[in-house]
């Protein structure tokens, strides 16, 4: 059945806004229509480096957001990171991106004590097909050592994180031609036995390496994309600035 987005977005629960945006500090001075090469944006941190369209790279951030914050507001007792992930999944086809090559991976990590921002570096490099695609996240995650763990973005991300009973980080790498934007987007999902505050920066054990990875490819139609923005922000409101931040990885 064919959903038309406009339709969608008008429609689609979000939940409390207000409440939400009080819950998270945000990064001050965000400009949405002129967006950096990287952002976080509800539950993905996005590089927009292969993105020249500063337009689309907003109609992509927002669309990310509005789907991620429909599928938390729809989840019920008893559902888990499962029924999350296809929640969000289908609000993203229902916004119009077509998916595919959806696989799911599960592994270990061989390296006990290895930190977790350096154990998914190949991971992600594989999942975007290569260095070239996402470089700024990949730069980022090589330099994190040397940054400070209190920035906007690393706080804000690794608050989205935190999900059910597993700690769910999601990375997207986008490149745009003329006519359309293909996203690549991977999922990296750590069981862990404790909370962390900064999923990030810790180091894995032996009983903190099981892995699962969700890699798949989102792509848009740029006309409609930036014809979207408009109504998702206004939708949105109060959550793009908050939700929507700087990501300082350079």
């Amino acid at each position: 059945m064919s959903i038309n987005p406009r339709s969608f977005i008008e429609s689609a629960d979000l939940g409390n806004i207000e409440e939400s945006v009080a819950t998270v500090e945000s990064p001050p001075g965000l400009n949405l229509d002129k967006l950096p090469s990287a952002v976080v944006s509800g539950t993905a941190l996005i590089d927009f480096s292969g993105v020249p369209s500063l337009p689309v790279r907003a109609g992509v951030s927002e669309a990310l957001l509005f789907a991620s914050r429909v599928a938390t507001t729809s989840m019920k007792a008893g559902n888990d990171e499962d029924d999350w992930l296809a929640a969000y999944t289908s609000n993203l086809a229902k916004l119009g991106f077509g998916i595919s090559g959806a696989a799911v991976t599960k592994s270990a990590f061989k390296k006990a004590g290895l930190e977790v921002h350096k154990a998914i570096i190949p991971f992600l490099t594989v999942a975007f097909g290569g260095a070239a695609i996402g470089p700024v996240i990949l730069a980022g995650l090589q330099n994190l050592q040397d940054m400070n763990k209190d920035e906007p973005w690393i706080t804000l991300f690794d608050r989205q994180t935190r999900r059910f009973n597993a700690s769910e980080m999601h990375f997207a790498a986008a490149t745009s031609t003329d006519t359309e934007t293909t996203v690549r987007y991977a999922v990296a999902r750590l069981y862990v036995a404790t909370q962390k505050t900064a999923v990030l920066f810790f180091k894995l054990t032996k009983a903190e390496a099981e892995f699962e990875s969700t890699t798949k490819t989102l792509i848009g139609n740029n006309s409609l994309l930036v014809m979207m923005e408009a109504q998702l922000r206004q939708k949105l409101a109060g959550l793009t600035t908050t939700f929507i931040a700087e990501a300082k990885l350079q």
